[in-house]
């Protein structure tokens, strides 16, 4: 390898990207409750970003005043001392998602520009993350969405820093650089 595989890199994190987010949109939608899938597109990206530990930033606003907490829906169970339903598929399967799409980008990034010593597959495993680090924080505000009602507004959205932190950087480079070493020793 000649230096770090920057360009692909952008391609094959951007895939993984998009590759979690899809088989999340499924699992949502084949195995939730009208409940969290009544804003579907919205509330896989949640689970998406809750699944790689990135909570979501939860605003209830009436009467002037308002409230902020974070939220997630795999981890946790109350909002605002209120009793959230869980989601019907075990949690399990949501985090398993991005672990395995990243670790399998890896091993394909890796293979792809030919990494063969250890080293060589976890930094060419790990450049997923130059491609994933955009579309996190453009889904920060692609999955925001604002319910008014009754005089009050609840706007959700994943949480813009551990959003990018996590989803972006944390995850890829971890998950995508051991994929890369799991290559060299195929």
């Amino acid at each position: 390898m000649d230096g770090p595989p920057i360009k692909q890199g952008e391609i094959f994190g951007l895939a993984s990207f998009v590759v979690g987010y899809i088989v999340t949109l499924v699992v949502v939608a084949l195995g939730e409750s009208d409940d969290i899938s009544e804003n579907l597109v919205e509330a896989a990206g949640w689970i998406y970003y809750n699944a790689q530990f990135a909570n979501l930033q939860v605003t209830a606003s009436a009467g002037g005043g308002s409230r902020t907490a974070s939220f997630n829906y795999l981890t946790d169970s109350t909002l605002f001392s209120e009793s959230v339903d869980a989601v019907s598929v075990p949690t399990v399967v949501y985090h398993l998602i991005p672990i395995l799409v990243l670790v399998a980008a890896g091993v394909a990034l890796a293979n792809y520009v030919g990494a063969r010593e250890l080293s060589d597959g976890a930094i060419g495993g790990a450049m997923l993350a130059v491609g994933t680090v955009l579309p996190a924080l453009l889904g920060t505000v692609i999955f925001s969405v604002e319910t008014a009602g009754f005089g009050f507004t609840v706007t959700q959205s994943p949480a813009l820093v551990p959003g990018v932190l996590l989803v972006g950087l944390l995850y890829p480079a971890v998950f995508g650089a051991i994929g890369g070493i799991i290559s060299t020793e195929l």
